[in-house]
């Protein structure tokens, strides 16, 4: 880390984009033999259902591999969860890891150079520890748009349908994105849930700093603000590009 924090910005002419924060993710692909590293420090929920509140401090984990033609391989996981819920004359504390998952990103054309979009499908398996993991595989499909406005700001779109046994989840989200400077960038999001019959609102913020463009830091968080929603979400991660 502190190697490529010091490096020059020579590294400029292939400058990635990271998943890392937010809803969405890049709305490209990374090119052929370049590989991406993305990490939770850890990443925090706080919920309340039923009179039951659940804390859950998970460490998520991504491997991003460019397979070229505009593909990209993920690999992701959470090496370490504690979970905690109480409520209704009971506690519990748990801990394991978290279900793995298999994703394929496809970058899209686009005949505009200020807009670019990708698609991601995810299988999440049930391979995690018996408390944290999922009853059933998870399977998503999102999309990803992303509209230059200058050189400072961007508007980014992002939707997102998870099918888990008989369920169904829905996300839709929008992020304006600031460069302050060109090593530290702020952005806005606001989001719409569907699931289990219930809506939800929750609005969002983040930081990112990028000593240069192969290594990105990131601190963010989101609150629900209507409907049916996790209370708190937060955490820092950090992004780390390996490529040519």
């Amino acid at each position: 880390m502190a190697t490529l924090c010091l490096a020059t910005p020579a590294w400029a002419d292939d400058e990635p984009s990271y998943d890392r924060p937010g809803y969405g993710f890049a709305p490209s692909a990374l090119g052929r033999g370049g590989f991406a590293y993305e990490q939770g420090l850890p990443t925090w929920t706080l919920s309340h259902d039923d009179g039951v509140r659940s804390s859950q401090y998970t460490t998520d984990s991504l491997l991003r591999i460019g397979l070229g033609a505009n593909l990209e391989l993920q690999l992701g996981s959470s090496p370490f969860n504690r979970l905690s819920q109480s409520g209704q004359g009971s506690s519990q504390v748990s801990y394991g890891h978290g279900d793995s998952s298999l994703g394929l990103k496809l970058g899209l054309p686009s005949s505009d150079p200020n807009w670019s979009w990708a698609l991601l499908g995810t299988v999440e398996f049930t391979d995690g520890a018996r408390d944290i993991r999922n009853d059933r595989r998870q399977y998503t499909l999102g999309l990803a748009v992303q509209q230059q406005v200058d050189d400072k700001q961007q508007w980014s779109y992002f939707a997102q349908a998870q099918q888990m046994g008989g369920q169904s989840n829905f996300i839709a989200a929008a992020d304006y994105n600031y460069a302050i400077t060109k090593a530290w960038g702020v952005y806005g999001e606001i989001a719409g849930l569907h699931g289990d019959g219930q809506n939800g609102m929750q609005i969002g913020n983040g930081f990112t700093w990028l000593p240069n463009p192969r290594l990105q830091f990131d601190v963010s968080w989101r609150r629900r603000i209507a409907g049916h929603a996790n209370d708190w979400e937060g955490g820092l991660g950090v992004a780390i590009y390996f490529g040519r």
